[in-house]
């Protein structure tokens, strides 16, 4: 299956980024540019969801589990 999608050199790419920028964002379709060593995509990003942190105390270790963690993962 071929999809079509934008094509740029790098050239053209660095020459007009503001522009190319916004358009991805607005659009949501990705822009790939050709460089001398392959192909880069200029993609929109969606930031995740912030994730709260756990209530104090919700989380139990065992001694082993604290033990690790108190050796940054060096055993002994």
């Amino acid at each position: 299956m071929t999809c079509f999608m934008n094509m740029l050199t790098v050239s053209k790419a660095k020459a007009q980024f503001s522009g190319i920028a916004r358009k991805v964002v607005r659009t949501n379709k990705p822009i790939i540019v050709r460089v001398p060593d392959g192909f880069i995509q200029i993609a929109r990003y969606e930031l995740p969801e912030e994730v709260p942190a756990a209530p104090t105390g919700s989380l139990k270790l065992l001694p082993r589990e604290v033990e690790l963690h108190n050796t940054f993962g060096e055993s002994r």
